[in-house]
């Protein structure tokens, strides 16, 4: 119902405010996590690995931005499938981790077709490589034929559990989002629903025992600096180029693809302390 600036206002609005916040406090799940497992990292040390592992994937990108966006794509899609199926997986092995991987595949993919015209612009914008709509369309079959089949394969070894019905509806559900809105808003909507809050509860309830209102003041408590610092830098760069919409994309591109890599790692720990 919404016009397409609309659209786009309301992706930058959650994108940098509940987005970027399940990311702010990385630094402290990476001390938390260590702790844990008997391994104690000093803030300043923590501090200086997630900068420079930041500084390097922006720098891939400035050099090598087709493989950057490339290796976003695998992480991201191994993230976003991890972050849903994780206490779905009884046993976690190869298969599995392909799960996670062809799930969020699915997911990407799936708004990109729905959206090919704006798509296309931003991945020439990134890569300066002109990629074929067919592209997208074969590596949305493929994702969902490795689906299936992983997914096949988990539920005959009963190493899932699952509510298939459930799961095949959602897909459904954000089809149809995806169908409608405009690619930047489609892309926020799975990002911060299904994404970025349940993200959230299991950080608070790492750090703070229950997703309630006192562990959620907590964690705005820890985190609220990192989050403002980001906020800031993305707010500076829109300003600079908020002339040039797509370009501006390709920025935020980069910004999420470098906070990315490393909180991906973070999370991959925080899922092996919960279980």
């Amino acid at each position: 119902m919404f016009n397409e600036e609309v659209q786009q206002a309301l992706a930058y609005g959650v994108i940098l405010s509940v987005g970027v916040l399940h990311g702010a406090n990385d630094l402290t799940l990476i001390r938390i996590t260590s702790f844990k497992k008997n391994k104690s990292l000093s803030f300043n040390k923590v501090l200086v690995y997630y900068v420079l592992t930041v500084l390097v994937i922006l720098a891939v990108f400035f050099i090598y931005p087709a493989l950057a966006l490339f290796l976003f794509l695998v992480i991201s899609s191994f993230h976003f499938g991890e972050q849903h199926l994780r206490e779905k997986i009884k046993e976690e092995s190869l298969l599995s981790k392909m799960a996670y991987f062809f799930y969020g595949l699915t997911i990407l993919f799936m708004i990109f077709n729905f959206n090919i015209n704006k798509t296309l612009p931003i991945f020439l914008e990134v890569t300066e490589l002109p990629i074929p709509k067919s592209f997208f369309e074969i590596t949305f079959v493929i994702a969902v034929i490795g689906l299936v089949i992983t997914f096949t394969s988990l539920m005959l070894k009963k190493q899932i559990r699952v509510n298939l019905v459930e799961e095949i509806f959602q897909l459904l559900v954000l089809m149809l989002v995806f169908r409608v809105a405009d690619l930047l808003w489609a892309f926020s909507i799975y990002f911060v629903l299904w994404h970025s809050i349940p993200s959230l509860k299991d950080q608070i309830e790492l750090l703070h025992g229950k997703a309630e209102v006192k562990g959620i003041k907590k964690y705005l408590k820890s985190s609220w600096i990192y989050w403002l610092s980001s906020l800031i830098g993305l707010v500076v760069l829109y300003f600079i180029f908020k002339d040039d919409s797509e370009f501006f994309v390709s920025i935020l591109i980069y910004f999420l693809a470098a906070i990315t890599f490393p909180h991906v790692i973070v999370m991959s720990r925080l899922e092996k302390v919960k279980n």
